[in-house]
């Protein structure tokens, strides 16, 4: 006879609900790294300086999805969708037919708009989504901040992982930051954002916050004097992982592990 185990408030009746589901990235070394791959409805960031291959990893990601036949939706903040797309095909990745099929919807989102958070947040709400990208979120670090104690946290709980802050650090986060980390919780679908890591930063991200908030953060490096790139998983929730920066390259199939 099998006895339940409580954990916290929840009963569970077999040990096997305790094991992560995971999806792959579609990059078959990277997810050998990650135990099988990234855990189900997690949120990822993905961070770097320019030219460092987060954005051709984030169309490995929605690429998978379109072959699982999975519904996925990228939120394009700093390219137009032509842009986008161009970009894309020129990397190997031709998502036009998938658009065509229904299986993907690519939204651009213009920052400087006021309702670009709501926008965010309605494509995020409308569609049964298996598999979302936000591209990037370092347009939105420009914009003014916001202090926790003019946050109501009753309203955002997610902000209970800010307790994880360095000491040194004043807790100070930017509203709209944690309202789209707020949205991608709530919804049943996996997730990956992008942000731009310039040199000197403090933080894993140029808003400085979405290391907090995220389940998992992907480092992308570039070393300009060796010619070459480099991959890191700094964090990964529920993830035995190793923290050797991995040789990556980017070539006409997207990114490879050398």
């Amino acid at each position: 006879m099998s006895r339940d185990l409580f954990y916290g408030r929840e009963f569970i009746k077999d040990k096997k609900e305790l094991i992560l589901e995971r999806i792959s990235t579609g990059i078959p070394k990277l997810d050998e790294l990650l135990q099988g791959g990234i855990p189900k409805n997690s949120v990822t960031l993905v961070s770097g300086p320019p030219g460092s291959g987060k954005t051709i990893l984030c169309y490995h990601f929605i690429d998978e999805g379109i072959k699982n036949g999975e519904r996925c939706l990228y939120i394009s903040v700093d390219q137009s969708v032509k842009s986008l797309l161009m970009h894309a095909y020129s990397a190997g990745f031709d998502f036009l037919p998938a658009i065509e099929k229904g299986l993907l919807k690519v939204f651009h989102v213009d920052v400087e708009r006021a309702n670009a958070y709501t926008e965010i947040e309605e494509e995020t709400m409308s569609g049964s989504f298996s598999r979302i990208v936000v591209d990037s979120l370092s347009p939105f670090a420009d914009t003014p901040l916001v202090f926790t104690s003019d946050v109501d946290f009753e309203k955002a709980p997610i902000l209970d992982k800010l307790s994880s802050y360095p000491s040194d650090s004043r807790p100070v986060i930017r509203s709209h930051v944690r309202r789209i980390f707020e949205f991608l919780h709530e919804v049943p679908a996996t997730s990956m954002l992008t942000s731009e890591l310039i040199d000197h930063s403090n933080g894993l991200s140029r808003d400085t916050v979405s290391e907090f908030l995220a389940d998992g953060v992907i480092l992308m490096g570039v070393d300009p004097m060796m010619d070459r790139r480099k991959l890191t998983i700094w964090k990964m929730r529920g993830t035995k992982h190793t923290l050797k920066p991995q040789d990556v390259m980017i070539t006409d199939g997207g990114l490879m592990f050398k």
